[in-house]
């Protein structure tokens, strides 16, 4: 885009003309103390869109948009970053560019049949890494049902899609290091849909959704994903598409939809789906007393924040408690698109432990596969590996707790 039109499109004149309302909410900020959005803006107008490669914002900020609610104008600036970052390549990908290199490896494959894996694979760094890359390019290829075993039924429903994004290539990625299973949330997204009599349909050739590549600027990525993904979603003739992800949620619902037309179906996150069905379940009470940490995409880009705490309030024997920023004002848990991660990822993980405990809770609750795995696993030396609060997928809560369960919480 010309530079006219980036100042129109994104309304950069309006970003100039508060008191730096959005440095508070920025978590970049926060950490760096210098370089805020509307510093950005400003520079992007003084200087005619040139000169601004360096910036602190162009690669750390996270796109959570905690800004725009900040803003009094709600100006877009997590999209303006977005345009800026189109068709560059100046990032440092987090993990050594292992998941990106999945991505782009999947964005690659044509079918799922014919795959003959390799031990090697160009990008990956470390020999740690590339010693998973005949794993991940399986994935990849993909055995996308082979957590499916004869307990859970699925497949017998043509209403509905559950759409499982990443998790099984992050059960591969982080599983040894998390000490978590990622796979234990779409285990738990499946019974706990079954309980409501759902059998949903699965894909066996689903790819990312494409989230990423759109957010660092890889549009010929996004659009592969994105095509192919809308290709085996329209198949099913499918009408809802329940996802596991709030940020394949948003992308499905309302980045396809502006990149390549209107669907034909309505994309929901699972917590929504749940919490309208809670009378049609029966728990056993949680005793832990819980907080929860609104995922961006969820809270900000989806604008749900009451139905993961109607799904808490129904398993808990005790009454949830919130955090100092909750709802739209949460903080990001530092993941943003896996790129760039230094002190400021670490800060907002620590922050974010220390208001929970704060918070008098015993658990942090989640909805979102990547601030689980941020919580857990990105920051090994992060302090609250020495705190007494755990962290909990909610998905998987949900399905321990429902009567006849006596499945462990992972």
């Amino acid at each position: 885009m010309k530079t006219k039109d980036i100042v129109k499109e994104f309304h950069l004149d309006d970003c100039t003309r508060c008191h730096n309302e959005c440095a508070e909410a920025c978590p970049v900020y926060r950490f760096f103390g210098t370089w805020h959005p509307q510093n950005l803006a400003g520079l992007f107008l003084e200087k005619g869109g040139r000169g601004l490669g360096d910036h602190l914002l162009l690669w750390n900020c996270v796109t959570c948009r905690a800004c725009t609610v900040a803003c009094p104008f709600d100006v877009e600036f997590a999209d303006f970053i977005r345009e800026l970052r189109v068709g560059r390549t100046d990032y440092h990908p987090a993990h050594e560019g292992l998941i990106h290199q999945y991505q782009r490896t999947q964005a690659s494959l044509p079918t799922a049949h014919g795959f003959k894996s390799s031990k090697t694979t160009p990008g990956l760094k470390s020999d740690k890494r590339i010693k998973k890359s005949h794993e991940f390019l399986a994935i990849a290829r993909q055995d996308r049902l082979g957590w499916v075993d004869d307990a859970l039924d699925i497949n017998g429903s043509r209403e509905i899609v559950l759409f499982t994004g990443c998790l099984p290539f992050f059960e591969i990625a982080f599983k040894e290091s998390c000490g978590m299973s990622s796979l234990h949330t779409a285990r738990a997204a499946v019974e706990v849909l079954n309980r409501l009599g759902v059998s949903p349909t699965l894909l066996e050739d689903e790819r990312c959704c494409g989230r990423d590549m759109y957010d660092i600027g890889d549009r010929d990525t996004f659009r592969r994903l994105a095509t192919h993904n809308i290709e085996e979603l329209k198949r099913t003739r499918a009408k809802t598409v329940l996802t596991v992800c709030p940020e394949c949620a948003y992308t499905i619902a309302h980045t396809y939809p502006g990149s390549f037309g209107e669907l034909p179906f309505v994309v929901r996150h699972i917590t929504e789906f749940v919490a309208e069905n809670l009378d049609r379940l029966n728990f056993r009470m949680q005793e832990e007393r819980l907080t929860f940490h609104d995922p961006c995409y969820l809270c900000r880009y989806l604008g749900v924040m009451e139905a993961p705490r109607n799904i808490l309030e129904a398993i808990s024997s005790r009454h949830p408690v919130e955090m100092e920023r909750s709802r739209e004002h949460a903080p990001c848990c530092g993941a943003g698109s896996w790129i760039n991660y230094g002190g400021h990822t670490r800060a907002a993980v620590n922050e974010r432990i220390v208001e929970a405990h704060r918070s008098g809770a015993e658990a942090l609750v989640t909805a979102c596969p990547k601030c689980n795995i941020l919580f857990h696993e990105v920051n090994p030396d992060c302090s609250w590996k020495q705190s007494p609060i755990i962290v909990r997928d909610l998905m998987s809560m949900v399905a321990s707790c429902l009567e006849g369960k006596g499945r462990k919480q992972p």
